[in-house]
């Protein structure tokens, strides 16, 4: 029986794993003082580490934006199904697994496998947030107004596709690897071309 209180149950769960999740990023900064020499200074130490420091950061910025995104589509949900379900708990198994994808990018750096899990993580996280708003788009009785028609959700289409190619593009050009990751900056210019030829249409 789907109730208001079991969605809510749902959601709080879900940001719950997220919060520990982004917390688990910062254990191997920790970790970090347990071997340094203090002589050698703190300066030495964060160069030293300045790519598992790197890692962080933009492990940090990812989860939060996966949340943001997830976050704007939720307030939208006023019931659930089996596949609403799925695709969000699909969803937290990647956020779940992004602290481990950033530090085996953090230790093995420009290693193929190493951006192929990295980015491959993030792109699968994309693909279910935009499977999550297809749903949405699809099943006007999981939206909280169902007589309120919503548009196709061309924003998590287009960056699901920069996903994907900063995957390909990252993972087939070693030297390009985590670089591949700024595609997404073109995500505003194709969304704008997009939406004009669908209002053309």
């Amino acid at each position: 029986m789907q109730t208001e209180r079991g969605l809510d149950r749902f959601v709080s769960f879900l940001d719950a794993v997220v919060a520990i999740a982004i917390t688990l990023l910062v254990l191997p900064l920790t970790e970090l003082l347990d071997g340094a020499q203090p002589r050698s200074g703190l300066g030495t130490l964060l160069a030293d580490e300045a790519g598992q420091i790197g890692a962080f950061f933009l492990s940090f910025l990812v989860i939060a934006r996966l949340w943001l995104i997830h976050h704007q589509v939720v307030e939208t949900v006023g019931s659930y199904d089996r596949a609403f379900l799925a695709a969000n708990l699909l969803w937290i198994l990647t956020i779940v697994l992004l602290p481990f994808a950033t530090q085996v990018s953090a230790r093995y750096g420009a290693d193929r496998p190493a951006i192929a899990l990295y980015i491959g993580t993030i792109t699968l996280s994309s693909f279910c947030l935009t499977a999550i708003s297809l749903l949405l788009w699809r099943r006007p009785a999981l939206r909280r107004h169902p007589a309120t028609p919503v548009p196709l959700p061309w924003p998590s289409l287009v960056a699901s596709a920069l996903f994907l190619l900063a995957f390909v593009v990252g993972t087939l050009l070693p030297g390009v690897s985590y670089w591949a990751l700024f595609l997404l900056f073109l995500s505003g210019p194709l969304e704008a071309v997009v939406r004009r030829r669908t209002t053309a249409a």
